[in-house]
Formats: C-alpha cells, sequence, structure tokens
C-alpha cells in the first residue's frame, strides 16, 4: 500500500529562496569559473610569489648537456659534495673523516700505524681499525679558541650585568675537548685513567696532556679550601672500609680522636682500637 505525496494546498505559493543566498550563489559561481579561467581561455589567476627563491638540481641543464657536462649541475653553478668537502679541508690543513691528508702521508706526519706495505704494495689497514681527527692544525685552532674566550659582544655585555645583579655569568666559552691524537697505546693507559702518575712514567710519552688547559674547570680554581679532608679523616674512612681475612691481624683504628674528626657534617661514632674487624663508622657503606 502505497501513500501519495501530500499536494500543496490551493493558493499556496512555492518557497523563494532570500536575495542573500542568492547573491551567495553567484559569488562561488564567480570563483569557480576564475579557477577555472586558465584551462579555458589561458588566463592565470594571481599568485602570490614565493617568499624564499629555489635553487638546487638542474635536471633540465643535465638532460640538455649544457655546457657539454650532464652530470650534476645546480642553479648556483656550483656544488660542495663530500670529495669538494674533503678537498677544501685538507687545503686549511684539516683532517677529514679522521684520516691522514696526502700531504701527512707523503711527509710522514702522525701517520703511524695508518699504513703497511707488503712487497712493492701498500695498504691503509691502519684506517679500519682507527683514526682521529687530531693533527697539529686542529690543535692550534683548540688554543685559539681557547685563548680567545668568549668574543660575543652582546654575550659578554650580559654577562657583565648578570655579574653585578646575581654574582656569576650566563655564558661560558665554548668547550674545547681534551684529545690531542697524540696517544701512543690502544688503550688508555693507568696514569691517564686515574689521573695520577707520581714517578713520571707515563706522562708525556704515552699520556701526552692538553696543554691549553681545561677550560670548564677554570671558574672553580681558588673555590677549594686545601686540606678541607684531613689526612686522618682519609684513613679512618679507608681502615673501616676494609676487609680484614682471618689470617691477617685486624687493622689499627685511630683512638680517642675518632671522635673529632667528622662524616657527612656529623661527628663520627666512637670506635674501639681493640681488634674485632671491620669496625664501625662507613664500614657498611663500603662491605
Amino acid at each position: 500500500l502505497r501513500c501519495a505525496p501530500a499536494r500543496p494546498a490551493a493558493g499556496a505559493m512555492p518557497a523563494r529562496r532570500s536575495p542573500m543566498a542568492r547573491a551567495g550563489f553567484a559569488l562561488a559561481a564567480a570563483g569557480s569559473a576564475w579557477q577555472l579561467a586558465p584551462s579555458f581561455v589561458g588566463i592565470r589567476g594571481a599568485r602570490p610569489a614565493p617568499a624564499t627563491a629555489m635553487k638546487g638540481y638542474r635536471l633540465d641543464w643535465m638532460l640538455e648537456g649544457r655546457g657539454g657536462d650532464s652530470s650534476l649541475q645546480t642553479q648556483d653553478g656550483y656544488w660542495v659534495g663530500e670529495v669538494g668537502f674533503e678537498t677544501s679541508q685538507n687545503a686549511q690543513g684539516y683532517r677529514y673523516r679522521m684520516r691522514p691528508t696526502k700531504e701527512e702521508y707523503q711527509q710522514g706526519r702522525e701517520v703511524d700505524g695508518y699504513m703497511q706495505q707488503i712487497g712493492p704494495f701498500k695498504f691503509k689497514f691502519g684506517e679500519i681499525f682507527g683514526g682521529t681527527g687530531n693533527n697539529e692544525k686542529l690543535r692550534e685552532l683548540k688554543r685559539k679558541i681557547v685563548l680567545e674566550g668568549l668574543t660575543d659582544p652582546k654575550k659578554i655585555e650580559e654577562n657583565d650585568y648578570w655579574m653585578k645583579r646575581y654574582g656569576h655569568k650566563r655564558f661560558e666559552p665554548y668547550y674545547v675537548d681534551q684529545s690531542t691524537g697524540q696517544a701512543q697505546s690502544l688503550f688508555p693507559t693507568m696514569a691517564q685513567w686515574s689521573g695520577l702518575d707520581p714517578l713520571n712514567e707515563e706522562r708525556g710519552t704515552k699520556w701526552i696532556e692538553a696543554d691549553w688547559g681545561k677550560p670548564w674547570i677554570q671558574k672553580y680554581i681558588g673555590t677549594k679550601i686545601a686540606g678541607y679532608v684531613t689526612a686522618d679523616q682519609v684513613q679512618y674512612e679507608y681502615n673501616t672500609g676494609k676487609i680484614n681475612p682471618k689470617k691477617l691481624p685486624p687493622p689499627v683504628l685511630p683512638g680517642p680522636d675518632v671522635p673529632k674528626l667528622k662524616i657527612g657534617g656529623k661527628k663520627a661514632p666512637a670506635v674501639k682500637s681493640s681488634g674485632g674487624g671491620g669496625g664501625g663508622g662507613l664500614g657498611g657503606l663500603f662491605r
């Protein structure tokens, strides 16, 4: 059973669109025609010019072989690739990819272990296992950076303001690493690991320190009290942390003067000087 649609009553007027709706449809139609105009009459709509001129590969120049060259061409007229950058670095005396320059190989400067010779043939086996970007030219640059310090006038001015207002500077000089490329061993020596070489057995021979100092710790020089931790305090803490086998006699700990020493700002507990393995104090921390 289908119901017939309702018919409008006799004398009723059909609904009409408002003038605003008709104006909106007219504007939309005009905009569409303007956008489609280039497809029909060849008129281009106004487009904003790019903010930055695009420069890069010129594929059309490569295809046509402009200038008799079908290799890489750019709008700028030059291209600095990896080979070009290596050439630029070597011309200034710097290494690229931590590999010695051609001149360094020819003159034998700081190339020990890099090249091996078997009969008339030479191989750079050393470059497979290691390398360094340090050479005399780079060490000179590091010394120059450390000596110059902070050079930006705005940062220097702001540092003066911070010193007056807060008592410290805001900007620090650029960090300069301590590598020199002059190490004579594959791994760091014991003196280099610990920083101690009382007999000067390794310092200056196998372990060569940088001669441009340590810029980031310069600000701490003169801020520490010499002898703040006494030798007696160090010996006390060392003894309380010992593990004493039964075959060895127990260590002799300090006696009456122990309560006078301080650990972490507090007085240390009294410890009897007679045996008994271990003792008190910081022994629990070191076991």
